[in-house]
C-alpha cells in the first residue's frame, strides 16, 4: 500500500469511527461488521498475486470469497492475521448476524449480544481498567482496533504478495 493510499485510508477511518459511534445498535453491528468486511477484502488483494480481474472473481459479493466469514477464515489459514485478531473478527460476524436476523428489539444490552462482546480479546489486551466496558463499548473499541490492524497487516501483505511462479517446462533451462 502506497503512503498516499495508507493516509487516504485513515481519513476514511476516522471519518467512519465518529458516524460509527453516533449510530443505532443495529446499525453500528450490521456497519462495523461490513467495514472490517472491506479491510479483510483489501488485505487478500494486497497478498494475492497482481490480476485484479481474476481476484474480483474471488473476491466480488457474489463470489466464493464475497461473504464475510469466508474472508475471515481465508485471511487466518493463509496466516494473515492472529489467533485473537480471528477469534474477535468471528464474534463480530456472530454479533452482526444477530442483529442482521432478529428484526425487533436488539440491543447491546440484549444478554446474548453482552456475553458475545464480553468473549472479545483485543479489547482486555488495550483498555484501561476505568475504561466503559458496555458491550457496545467493547463491540466499538474491537472493531476500531481490528480496522487499524488490519490497515497495517495490509501494508505487511504487500510486502509478502504472491508471485505467479515460472511457467512449467518439460525442457531444463540451459
Amino acid at each position: 500500500m502506497a503512503r498516499g493510499e495508507y493516509t487516504q485510508r485513515r481519513v476514511e477511518w476516522r471519518g467512519f469511527y465518529e458516524e460509527f459511534q453516533s449510530r443505532s445498535d443495529r446499525a453500528s453491528a450490521i456497519v462495523g461488521a461490513a467495514f472490517l468486511d472491506g479491510h479483510l477484502g483489501h488485505l487478500l488483494k494486497s497478498f494475492f498475486i497482481d490480476d485484479p480481474q481474476a481476484v474480483e472473481n474471488l473476491l466480488g459479493v457474489e463470489r466464493p470469497l464475497g461473504a464475510f466469514g469466508a474472508r475471515i477464515r481465508l485471511c487466518y489459514v493463509l496466516g494473515l492475521i492472529s489467533e485473537d485478531e480471528y477469534h474477535d473478527l468471528q464474534v463480530i460476524l456472530n454479533v452482526r448476524n444477530v442483529f442482521a436476523n432478529e428484526m425487533r428489539g436488539v440491543s447491546f444490552e440484549d444478554a446474548e449480544i453482552k456475553a458475545l462482546c464480553r468473549a472479545l480479546r483485543m479489547p482486555d489486551r488495550v483498555m484501561l481498567p476505568a475504561e466503559d466496558r458496555s458491550a457496545r463499548n467493547l463491540f466499538v473499541f474491537a472493531t476500531a482496533l481490528l480496522a487499524q490492524t488490519l490497515m497495517l497487516r495490509s501494508v505487511d501483505a504487500e510486502s509478502k504478495r504472491r508471485q505467479r511462479p515460472k511457467e512449467f517446462s518439460f525442457v531444463p533451462e540451459q
